[in-house]
């Protein structure tokens, strides 16, 4: 007997999550790793990077909101970006490491559809602000005993380009796992945790008028995600 009561709640258990339906809200967080490439002028400058980060999002009715903030280390096409030269012509200032810090944070609203119970995308677009920072060397030039000219660093600091502009993505979520969860404070009560594979490919134009000549193009990237999705449920 009871043996009996035990397989019938497993199978109402499992009717009741493969059959309740999607409510109104979902929250989200994601993480992963990516890739950033520049495009045009852009390229003149600095290389494209390996970018690490993650985000949150929710939604309510199938429209999305998501913020996100990504992190890397491009290295330099050029080693004097601003073109500061002295009274010779030659370059008075250089970059100071190998590789300058990106830092990239977008807002974006977007639109869910499920294509299967498997798989959904959602497009986005919003506000995307990046950054380049890294230290330069203000050099001075002059003959060493050979009569050759070299030169020394005579002071450094920081500098940086930044600039905010339009995005677009598209996140595909492909579901690895789901779990009921009977009780979600965060959404009022039955609720669905998805584990899902997230492939984010976006593109972003920029425009850094800082720099001499100014440089302009487009980010080009694609990131790799886990993310955790917690939905809302009705029967």
């Amino acid at each position: 007997m009871m043996l009996r009561v035990r397989l019938l709640f497993i199978v109402a258990l499992i009717y009741s999550v493969t059959w309740a339906q999607d409510g109104n809200a979902m929250l989200g967080f994601y993480g992963g790793i990516g890739s950033t490439l520049p495009t045009g002028s852009l390229c003149d400058n600095f290389d494209g990077c390996v970018t690490f980060g993650g985000g949150i999002t929710g939604a309510y009715h199938n429209v999305t909101l998501k913020a996100d903030i990504y992190y890397g280390q491009p290295s330099f096409n050029r080693q004097n970006i601003f073109s500061i030269t002295d009274a010779d012509g030659r370059d008075a200032q250089l970059n100071a490491a190998a590789s300058a810090t990106l830092l990239g944070v977008s807002c974006q609203l977007g639109y869910n559809i499920t294509l299967s119970r498997l798989v959904s995308i959602t497009p986005s677009t919003g506000i995307y602000w990046t950054r380049y920072s890294w230290n330069v060397n203000d050099i001075e030039w002059s003959k060493n005993p050979d009569g050759l000219d070299v030169f020394q660093a005579i002071n450094t600091s920081s500098t940086k380009l930044s600039n905010v502009g339009w995005t677009a993505s598209i996140d595909i979520d492909i579901r690895l796992h789901d779990k009921y969860v009977a009780d979600a404070p965060l959404l009022g009560g039955q609720s669905r945790y998805s584990s899902c594979l997230r492939i984010t490919p976006w593109i972003s134009p920029v425009n850094f008028n800082k720099s001499v000549p100014s440089v302009k193009g487009c980010f080009v990237g694609v990131n790799l995600s886990y993310s955790g999705l917690l939905s809302s449920l009705t029967q």
